[in-house]
């Protein structure tokens, strides 16, 4: 019993590519930042089904962590701010 095996597929690919491939390609959201990372984080289900029928939900949650991100960033900048010492009131410019 012997089997034959094609070597070139039925339906070669598209001579010369696909010129518009770029116009159908996927296009990230913001290029500068890469969707490497996965947070994980336990939910109650109920929850989780609502905002899985949100359109556009993973792109909608990955916004409102960049704006908790920018008010903790802004809370710890201003916590760490330092002020000039003296100068208050009571404090004498004169020697």
């Amino acid at each position: 019993m012997t089997t034959k095996h094609k070597t070139k597929s039925a339906r070669p690919g598209r001579p010369g590519g696909n010129p518009e491939l770029s116009k159908y390609a996927f296009q990230p959201k913001n290029p500068h930042k890469s969707n490497k990372a996965l947070l994980a984080l336990r939910i109650d289900s109920n929850d989780l089904a609502i905002i899985k029928t949100i359109p556009n939900w993973q792109d909608k949650v990955r916004a409102k962590l960049d704006e908790l991100l920018q008010e903790e960033n802004a809370v710890a900048k201003k916590s760490t701010e330092t002020y000039p010492v003296g100068g208050g009131a009571g404090s004498s410019t004169s020697g």
